[in-house]
């Protein structure tokens, strides 16, 4: 992953920063893992407090990462975002987040600001794949913002950030899980903190059964190393690696849309998947006046994935992800009204994958540079504006064959969005926020058609608006938020043309630009949340249309299948003593599957109990998926469960079985 390059680098710009003037320092800068759950670091390019910001965001703090209990990103986004996350089975099978509606590779996911998202895949990041050990913060800003991020943003992000700074002297957190299911798992997290720094470390690890039969069982393992040093009262640097494996069986071959019974060649108690994820950053962080702060961050991101065949018995397929990145910012704020940022970005990326015939490798690569801007005007106190502008130059090189030729194609693209966030009195709130967003074709689909014959892919583009108002007074909440998404020249899959491959029966089929899909939704949440109890309710009603093709086909084609039209919750807590209950509801309504109404509903219901006996010393109790039926191979192979209600997430894929689980906690 060039970590002596990246080092090197970063000491060449901790040298070529301390140079610069640095009297009369406000403070230090914090890392941002320590951001307050009421200030974003993520949605725009310094930090901000969420009732000034129009771009619509979720803070997940430490204490919410607590109450659910996940182990991995995906179940972390099911809890908070019911409806828009599609997992094709039990625990760790591929987990995709359709955020606000999107597709799956229009969320662009971050680890300490690098980039972790998949180009060897056809989904973005499976998050089932990403291991949050060592993770302390969450941030998930919905709608399009690639004037923030670029490429593989049209729908939203999350940013994902390490545990910061350490008590003097060693503490550290110890826990301990078992359950139904065979549900076992333990973490293990020591710190060390003097007055300037610190030092961190996790190891977590984790196994559960398979909902199906199968012959192996789901396992991760996450390893995080981190720390920090302040420098005088100037600069911060931090480095933080991570390196996760998971194991995670699947053992449907093949779901197809029929009636009659699966046959025993759909079915294989072997097939698992297997993957190691690593994740490396180092960033720079520097106030060269009070008015005037730099940051530099470099690093890297590689995912090895281990895949079965297309078919029992087949062999396992390689794919690997490996990309590098470096990331530059500088903030001015001229006047107390007036706030200026600019940022540069490279990003390089590099893909390593089998051909469909499995004979043979192909590689592909792609390039990134990016100049950003970025502006903030507070007119009043109450009234702020936001607007960002984005240039970014893409090359991609991909194989024409698997003899090593190559061809290339580049191109340069605008982005931009304008925002304004107006307070109100009485604790109400407007903002809103509009522009256009663009993604290029996934490196994959580009290295697909080059070998089978299709056509060059041009950049995908979108144009969006949202807005929203909320309420906050007191204990009392509530918000509703309307948005709207238009994409052109969206990358399908299109059955018609490609080369002949006999082993497929037919030809390859190849990738196309094609336009006209319309994504749009109205979310109204709201409740009460006091220090003992607590209530919040939510209803989101949602639309992907494809309006490229017929009416009766617009709601069923392949680019907008798998968004529930409906969803709505129920989240609860009540504190007595020291003990906290909590408890999540979620119903999701029919959505569309290729060519029809897939009309069942799905239940979710968890809950769970803290006690704290003592001050360092916790238990808790933890019941998951208690709305769904027993899921097994025998009423899979018989079809008994396909239109049941709660009994899939994905037509065909069964979701978990219920499970009880408890969980002591020591901290020290």
């Amino acid at each position: 992953m060039g970590q002596t390059r990246i080092a090197l680098l970063l000491a060449l710009g901790a040298s070529l920063m301390a140079g610069t003037n640095a009297e009369a320092i406000a403070e230090s800068p914090k890392p941002k893992a320590e951001a307050s759950a009421t200030v974003t670091v993520t949605a725009e390019a310094s930090p901000v407090e969420l009732v000034k910001t129009p771009n619509p965001v979720k803070v997940v703090t430490p204490e919410k990462l607590d109450q659910v209990g996940a182990s991995n990103l995906s179940d972390l986004i099911q809890a908070l975002f019911p409806g828009q996350v599609s997992r094709t089975g039990g625990i760790g099978a591929t987990s995709s987040f359709m955020l606000g509606g999107s597709r799956p590779q229009d969320v662009a996911v971050t680890i300490d600001g690098i980039r972790i998202n998949d180009a060897s895949g056809l989904v973005g990041t499976n998050m089932s794949l990403v291991n949050l050990a060592g993770i302390d913060r969450a941030e998930i800003q919905q709608g399009p913002c690639s004037a923030r991020f670029g490429s593989s943003a049209m729908g939203g992000s999350v940013a994902l950030y390490s545990t910061g700074s350490a008590k003097d002297g060693f503490s550290g957190d110890f826990r301990l899980k078992g359950g139904t299911g065979g549900i076992v798992g333990t973490t293990f997290a020591p710190a060390y903190g003097w007055g300037s720094g610190w030092v961190r470390g996790s190891v977590d690890l984790q196994q559960q059964d398979s909902n199906l039969e199968s012959e192996n069982s789901y396992r991760s393992t996450g390893v995080f190393l981190g720390g920090g040093q302040q420098i005088s009262d100037w600069g911060l640097a931090t480095l933080s690696y991570r390196n996760a494996y998971t194991g995670s069986p699947i053992p449907i071959v093949y779901a197809y849309y029929g009636t009659t019974p699966y046959g025993a060649s759909y079915y294989d108690e072997t097939r698992e998947t297997r993957s190691r994820d690593q994740v490396l950053s180092a960033s720079l962080d520097v106030i060269f006046r009070p008015n005037l702060k730099g940051s530099l961050t470099l690093g890297g991101h590689e995912l090895n994935r281990l895949e079965p065949g297309m078919a029992a018995g087949d062999p396992a397929v390689p794919f690997l992800s490996r990309g590098k990145q470096a990331t530059a910012n500088l903030s001015w704020e001229p006047f107390r009204i007036l706030a200026l940022n600019v940022s540069t970005e490279v990003l390089q990326s590099r893909v390593r994958a089998s051909d469909l015939e499995g004979t043979a490798f192909l590689v592909g690569e792609d390039k990134h540079f990016a100049f950003a801007t970025e502006a903030q005007l507070e007119v009043i106190p109450t009234l702020r504006l936001v607007g960002s502008v984005r240039w970014e130059q893409d090359k991609q090189e991909v194989p024409t064959d698997t003899l090593g030729n190559m061809v290339d194609h580049s191109s340069s693209q605008y982005t931009g969005k304008g925002g304004v966030n107006w307070n109100l009195p009485a604790g109400f709130r407007v903002y809103a926020s509009a522009g256009w967003g663009f993604s290029n074709p996934q490196l994959y689909h580009s290295i697909f058609n080059a070998r089978y014959g299709g056509e060059t892919l041009e950049n995908e583009k979108s144009k969006f608006i949202q807005t929203g108002v909320s309420f906050e007074r007191g204990p009392w909440k509530g918000k509703l938020e309307l948005s709207r998404t238009i994409y052109s020249s969206l990358v399908y899959y299109d059955y018609n043309g490609g080369t002949w491959i006999p082993s497929w029966y037919g030809y390859s089929g190849v990738y196309r630009n094609g336009n006209g899909i319309r994504i749009q939704s109205a979310e109204i949440s709201g409740g009460y949340e006091s220090k003992h109890w607590g209530l919040t309710s939510f209803y989101r009603n949602q639309e992907a249309r494809d309006t490229s093709v017929e009416e009766s086909l617009q709601l069923t084609s392949s680019a907008v299948i798998r968004r529930p039209f409906q969803s709505l919750g129920l989240a609860a807590y009540c504190v007595l003593g020291d003990v906290r209950m909590d408890a999540r509801w979620s119903w999701t309504g029919s959505q569309y599957e290729n060519g029809f109404v897939y009309r069942t509903h799905y239940n979710d219901l968890s809950i769970s109990a803290a006690w704290a006996i003592q001050q360092n010393l916790s238990v808790t109790l933890r019941g998951d998926n208690l709305m769904q039926p027993h899921a097994s191979k025998e009423a899979w192979m018989s079809r008994t469960n396909d239109f049941r209600n709660d009994a899939s997430q994905v037509y065909g894929y069964p979701a978990m079985s219920p499970s009880l689980s408890a969980e002591l906690r020591y901290r020290f």
